[in-house]
């Protein structure tokens, strides 16, 4: 769910059983009107994200709550560790990443970026659930919206180039990943701002 979506016109209605349109991002999955029950406190903070213009009804902020619960298998989660796509993960601040980054040079961030990108586990999805080749056009595009789906940064490519907005982790890295595991050749490309990345695909 994107902060910068608009509601629409209508207000959101009173009491706790919230009607909303449950379905899947593919445009061919029909949708189907349910009702919902839900404690009047919840009832509440989704009215005031609405109000707010985070989302643009109810029945929208359900839907995307519901379909984030789903892709980041929120019902792996456990004391025991938190699991998002078949992966453990945990959350830290990106400061301690950065941190760990500096004691590397430029070359050993790269090197480790190819290491990584040839053991991740990104690969594995794309073969077995999805049954795409990362190295393919398809399978790329697939593979840039799970990493930004994961929190790497805002990833577009555009023709040749592929541009990240806010990325998590530092451009030699990013390079070797995405090289070893997309099966190509990239150049960093200088930007302006200090908060992104950009690379043009070499090959």
């Amino acid at each position: 769910m994107s902060p910068r979506t608009k509601r629409n016109n209508s207000n959101p209605t009173n009491g706790d059983s919230v009607g909303g349109t449950i379905g899947a991002d593919n445009h061919e999955d029909k949708k189907k009107i349910i009702s919902v029950t839900i404690n009047q406190s919840l009832v509440r903070q989704i009215d005031h994200l609405v109000n707010d213009r985070i989302a643009r009804s109810r029945a929208q902020l359900i839907e995307d709550a519901v379909r984030w619960f789903i892709n980041f298998t929120v019902h792996k989660w456990s004391e025991r560790g938190v699991y998002v796509k078949g992966c453990r993960v945990s959350m830290e601040p990106d400061a301690q990443s950065s941190l760990f980054f500096s004691m590397l040079t430029p070359a050993s961030q790269y090197e480790l970026g190819k290491t990584a990108g040839s053991q991740s586990p990104v690969k594995d999805m794309m073969t077995i659930t999805y049954r795409l080749d990362p190295s393919s056009s398809e399978g790329r595009m697939a593979v840039i919206k799970i990493l930004q789906e994961l929190g790497w940064g805002s990833i577009e490519v555009k023709d040749e180039h592929i541009l990240i907005g806010s990325p998590f982790y530092p451009v030699p890295f990013l390079q070797g990943f995405l090289e070893s595991l997309m099966k190509i050749t990239l150049e960093p490309l200088e930007t302006h701002a200090k908060d992104n990345a950009a690379f043009r695909i070499v090959s």
